[in-house]
């Protein structure tokens, strides 16, 4: 070979040595790249309601052989995923008694209770409405059944049976229980108590007694020798309601002869002590007419207040109200009616004297707060499944109050309410503007003597402190017993 071709020889060699060079490098360099390699992840969790995003940064460093002339390149590669998941909301099931939305009393209250629970914890308010009662059971098993619900919450006395039956098949969901006696049901039949299930009852019978109080000194103010009212159907719940009144206007009696320094007290304190109180059970919490007609039979006797405890009743008494005004053009009471549950003063203003407040919306709030806490079991386990929310009650060393009579600071929320009924019904329910409502409201507290304010204030003082125990009527016999003494 020639000295020509022996160096052309040599230089092909050579460029094929640097290109075999140069291959093995990139093979080199991609077997590291697809290799385990330990890689760095760092995770940013932001979320905003229900929505949360995941931003995934993983780097992998690589030392690659590839070397030409006498460098060496070193090779970074950043690789960012970014997804999107949604987590969902606790969801917590309202379960209405049978008189629904648009009740203005108990189950809008429950539904309050969820609106306010949705707004402070995140929460979400699934509602299901009880046509009759045959629909508890399917409606509390339907609500366990959504794997999203947390918490289901039975609205009223009449959900007992039904809470018992169904929340021991769902051991992992919450069942809170308004004025039921659920757990009781479930202790007889196993000898120990549902650990998902809470019973919340109310002191009726205390809130009773500050408006029959009330309505009393209201009664010997105007002269008049009645006061009365109006029950739903005769369980022991609304004992505790009729019992609870008619030992608050007796208390109300003695307490003016104290005040005033007299034996002589005009109006209802001159009717016979069994008589000063009429009430009627209707048997029912949905006919409105029956409310009417109970109100209509107490007022034509010159009662001076009716106190509604028949939920949605309230607009028949209001009714027999509004008939009587327009007969005798009346712009304010009395005649009056006294509100439950909900402060009902917005309905009928000027004749309404106040509303007994029973807060189920604090049952319900209360509820979802300590599933949102994780605290739910261990209230019921302090409590053997049973709480009573009240005046200065408290639950695990914090108070928990659930009765209060109505003041004028409540009235907007409630406005509320009536405004979400127009929504619902499409038809009109506020009586006038909120601003003139609360103006006349003012006015016919205003109206009435200090004293009538003083007395019932007196009276929750003397409650709150311990110094009367107001009776608590849960079985016949104790009824029976202040049926004899009060009528």
């Amino acid at each position: 070979m020639t000295p020509k071709y022996r160096r052309a020889a040599l230089k092909t060699s050579v460029l094929i040595i640097i290109v075999i060079i140069i291959i093995a490098g990139l093979v080199g360099g991609y077997y590291v790249m697809t290799s385990t390699t330990p890689t760095t992840i760092t995770t940013t969790q932001t979320t905003t309601q229900s929505t949360t995003t995941i931003t995934t940064a993983t780097t992998t460093t690589t030392s690659v052989s590839t070397t030409t002339s006498a460098s060496t390149t070193t090779a970074t590669t950043t690789t960012t995923t970014t997804f999107t998941s949604t987590v969902r909301p606790i969801k917590i099931a309202v379960v209405s008694d049978i008189g629904g939305r648009g009740d203005l009393s108990f189950n809008d209250m429950a539904f309050k209770g969820g609106a306010e629970a949705e707004k402070d914890f995140g929460v979400e308010m699934v509602e299901i409405i009880s046509e009759k009662e045959s629909d508890y059971v399917p409606n509390l098993r339907t609500a366990a059944s959504d794997p999203d619900v947390k918490l289901i919450v039975g609205v009223g006395y009449l959900l007992s049976d039904a809470l018992a039956e169904v929340a021991p098949k769902f051991p992992d969901k919450f069942f809170a229980g308004i004025d039921t006696y659920a757990q009781s049901i479930i202790i007889s039949k196993t000898n120990t108590y549902a650990p998902n299930l809470l019973d919340i009852a109310y002191e009726e019978h205390k809130g009773s007694a500050l408006v029959g109080a009330l309505a009393a000194l209201t009664a010997i103010h105007y002269g008049k020798p009645y006061i009365g009212v109006v029950l739903g159907i005769e369980i022991p719940v609304l004992w505790k309601f009729e019992i609870g009144y008619k030992w608050g206007a007796d208390w109300a009696i003695k307490w003016y002869q104290k005040k005033f320094g007299t034996t002589t007290v005009p109006g209802i304190g001159i009717t016979p002590i069994k008589e000063r109180v009429l009430w009627t059970y209707t048997g029912t919490f949905s006919d409105i007419t029956k409310g009417y007609e109970a109100a209509k039979a107490m007022y034509a006797k010159d009662a001076v207040a009716v106190y509604n405890v028949a939920g949605p009743l309230g607009l028949g008494i209001n009714q027999a109200i509004q008939e009587i005004s327009k007969q005798k053009g009346l712009t304010t009471g009395p005649p009056f009616w006294i509100g439950v549950d909900a402060d009902q003063d917005w309905i009928n203003p000027g004749f309404i004297l106040s509303s007994m407040m029973k807060r189920v919306d604090k049952g319900v709030y209360f509820s979802a707060k300590w599933v949102v806490e994780n605290k739910f079991r261990d209230i019921v386990k302090g409590s053997n499944g049973s709480i009573v929310l009240g005046i200065g009650t408290k639950v695990a060393g914090e108070t928990f109050e659930g009765i209060s009579v109505s003041t004028l600071s409540d009235l907007d929320a409630f406005i509320q309410m009536g405004l979400d009924a127009e929504k619902l019904t499409g038809k009109k329910v506020l009586p006038m503007p909120p601003d003139e409502i609360k103006t006349v409201a003012k006015a016919m507290r205003e109206a009435q003597p200090s004293w009538v304010w003083e007395g019932m204030d007196a009276l929750q003082s003397e409650i709150r402190n311990g110094q009367v125990t107001v009776p608590l009527a849960l079985t016949k016999d104790v009824v029976d017993y202040w049926r004899g003494q009060l009528g």
